[in-house]
């Protein structure tokens, strides 16, 4: 039996769309922040066959049934598994608990089986299941590079200084999302200037790690915050439009821009769901709490830092 706990991450440089769906290779690069505050915990014993329970109860295993057999392609036929998952993230509803989850699968499976792989390849491997997951291996800052088959798209640690940073997630909805990121990517591909937005990701992608070098914050969140709303931008222009922000969301992201015109560091950034995650530094967070409290008191602020690493039990 191994256990693994894996971090959920949030891309400050955004991962929206496919190059190829069987492999889950993005069309973009991606750099992420892990969180310390959102995990899964996933247990994996041998068993006669595959079975799977979320939070104490059983729930549907057909993604992560079929993930398994994935593993077993790569990595032989290993029999089956029970896998017993505790996930500390509210499901489906963009706060990226698939990319803990499938980490920590990817990890407690590997173990189990007497595998230690290096966190490139268990990346290379979590990616089949969930794109982002690939990411979840790492503390800190990861880059998850798009490359160009399944050998090179993988993540990696960044070596940029994370100890100021800082991110408040305000929970608009912990329901589940209404259209799932696989059908929101395809359709966000449809948009007339998503092309132009892999191009400008690319550019964003290196003006943000040089920004976090030189620990600007303000510059990352900037660029941060463009990237998201760009991404978002795609979906509400796609052939078939749709749009993941509720009136809430789009208070949130009015409310952080009037703050940050204030001189308060402050940015948003907002992955496929409703809930807006606002990047600051340390000192400014009790700011932008109370602020928040006051403004809307209904919704949930939790304060996240960098999280660490998968690790093992």
């Amino acid at each position: 039996m191994v256990t693994a706990t894996a971090h959920t991450n949030i891309a400050l440089i955004k991962y929206w769309g496919k190059a190829d769906a069987t492999l889950n290779l993005p069309t973009t690069s991606s750099l992420s922040l892990t969180l310390d505050d959102f995990y899964t915990t996933t247990t994996v014993t041998r068993a006669d066959k595959d079975t799977f329970t979320l939070n104490g109860a059983p729930a549907d295993g057909t993604r992560v049934f079929k993930f398994l057999e994935t593993l077993r392609g790569e990595l032989g036929d290993f029999g089956g598994l029970t896998i017993d998952s505790v996930n500390h993230v509210p499901t489906s509803a963009g706060l990226a608990s698939s990319a803990s989850a499938f980490a920590a699968l990817t990890g407690a499976v590997t173990r189990e089986l007497g595998l230690d792989l290096d966190t490139a390849t268990l990346s290379r491997l979590a990616r089949r299941g969930s794109g982002s997951a690939s990411r979840s291996f790492f503390a800190d800052f990861a880059l998850w590079h798009a490359g160009h088959d399944d050998a090179s798209s993988f993540a990696e640690s960044l070596a940029l200084p994370a100890d100021d940073i800082a991110m408040l997630v305000v929970q608009v909805s912990a329901a589940q999302k209404s259209i799932g990121s696989t059908l929101g990517m395809q359709r966000a591909q449809t948009a007339p200037t998503y092309a132009d937005w892999v191009a400008k990701s690319a550019a964003q992608l290196n003006d943000i790690q040089r920004a976090l070098a030189d620990a600007d914050l303000a510059k990352a969140g900037e660029i941060a915050e463009a990237n998201a709303l760009a991404m978002h931008r795609l979906n509400e222009t796609a052939r078939e439009p749709f749009t993941y922000f509720t009136d809430e969301t789009r208070a949130l992201i009015a409310f952080v821009q009037q703050l940050r015109q204030q001189g308060v560091l402050a940015f948003v950034t907002i992955d496929a769901g409703p809930n807006v995650k606002i990047i600051t530094n340390r000192t400014t967070v009790p700011t932008l709490q109370t602020a928040l409290k006051q403004a809307f008191p209904a919704l949930p602020v939790t304060a996240a830092y960098p999280g660490g690493g998968i690790t093992y039990a």
